[in-house]
């Protein structure tokens, strides 16, 4: 009886602690002092929302996000061009824009090993060239 008690309670633990939540949880990660690429990866994924926005719009986020890994990823774009639609469209500055949010976005994304997928690079390379035209999009 005792054997059987203890192999249900083996059982139990093994299929409880299958059953927990592995990794990020997806809220606070971006405010963290080293930012994991995990955490990076789920809100390039999901939005750069709520705290994880950092005070940001999240749709600037978004723009943010994707210009920054075009830089990883090796995709060409006009730059200069799109920090200055940002500016039209968001406010501040090109220089706000660039250090606060692309290059800040390129290095999340180029630490993040695995990043420039084919789907990403795809994703990418179809908005890069309405960001140019200041043509962003309202996802949040």
């Amino acid at each position: 009886m005792n054997k059987t008690i203890s192999i249900a309670i083996i059982s139990a633990v093994v299929a409880i602690s299958g059953c927990a939540p592995q990794g990020y949880s997806g809220k606070g990660g971006m405010t963290q002092y080293s930012i994991t690429s995990e955490a990076y990866e789920y809100h390039y994924k999901n939005g750069f929302t709520g705290v994880d926005a950092m005070g940001w719009d999240a749709n600037l986020q978004y723009v943010w996000s994707r210009a920054g890994a075009a830089i990883t990823c090796g995709i060409k774009f006009d730059k200069k061009l799109v920090l200055s639609q940002m500016t039209k469209m968001y406010g501040q500055s090109d220089f706000i824009h660039e250090l606060n949010g692309v290059d800040f976005h390129h290095l999340q994304s180029k630490k993040a090993e695995g990043f420039c997928t084919p789907s990403r690079i795809n994703e990418i390379k179809d908005v890069m060239p309405k960001f140019e035209k200041g043509d962003f999009p309202k996802y949040f």
